[in-house]
């Protein structure tokens, strides 16, 4: 009876070890990292490379960019954001990270409006999926960073004062971390090989600010300027920042 007593007991503890390292493999297989809040955008400083990469058509494209007639966000912000310009939006580049599920994170952001939604499951974007300004993003969480890749964007810029063209083949990966401060930091690499010879990075950082919230982007467009003498005003502005 006794030894019967002890066989009872021993199965219960290695069932109860079992259950329990079966737990701790299904929260360790779930986990996720946080960024979920509110972020300052820092204006300045941000890092990009002292030389681009250029390849000869990445050359021309930059050199005869004009970013009255190549980007008309520069005169008419309700013409909408894209990536990766958005994320230099100087000072109104306010971000909000919600986390309210597992399959999608949204990021939304202060300048144009501008939302975008990360599909959190791996899920390659369909043969047919449409090529936007923002683009269709994947994520995944490699330990506490974010790493958010995005294909499927329209022919652009980098900056849209600066015009480093973009082509539609360019895939952007983005890698945020938090910092002990809980600021946020972000580390971009775009490949392009139509207008690059190779990939390279640029990175910025928001500041956590917990008490802040997005205000509602109320656009403003400056209408037709194709009026010579407002061009050149507004290449005036543009090249002073």
């Amino acid at each position: 009876m006794r030894a019967l007593v002890f066989l009872v007991a021993a199965v219960g503890i290695v069932g109860h070890v079992v259950v329990r390292a079966q737990a701790q493999g299904t929260q360790a297989a779930g986990a996720r990292g946080d960024l979920a809040g509110f972020y300052i955008g820092a204006r300045q400083p941000f890092d990009e490379p002292e030389v681009y990469p250029f390849t000869p058509e990445g050359e021309r494209g930059h050199s005869d960019y004009d970013p009255l007639t190549g980007d008309p966000r520069q005169y008419d912000d309700c013409a909408g954001e894209s990536i990766p310009a958005v994320l230099w939006a100087g000072t109104v580049s306010n971000m909000q990270v919600i986390q309210e599920a597992d399959d999608v994170i949204e990021l939304h952001y202060e300048h144009g409006g501008a939302e975008r939604t990360i599909h959190m499951s791996g899920a390659a974007p369909a043969s047919d999926e449409p090529h936007t300004n923002l683009g269709y993003s994947v994520g995944r969480w490699e330990g506490d960073a974010l790493v958010i890749d995005t294909t499927n964007l329209n022919a652009g810029v980098v900056f849209t004062n600066r015009g480093y063209p973009l082509s539609t083949q360019t895939q952007i990966t983005e890698r945020y971390t938090r910092d002990a401060e809980m600021n946020l930091h972000m580390e971009l690499t775009i490949e392009d090989l139509v207008n690059y010879t190779e990939p390279f990075k640029l990175g910025r950082e928001w500041v956590w600010s917990p008490n802040d919230q997005l205000i509602p982007w109320n656009c403003v467009s400056l209408g037709d300027r194709d009026g010579e003498q407002d061009l050149d005003e507004i290449r005036r502005i543009l090249n002073a920042l």
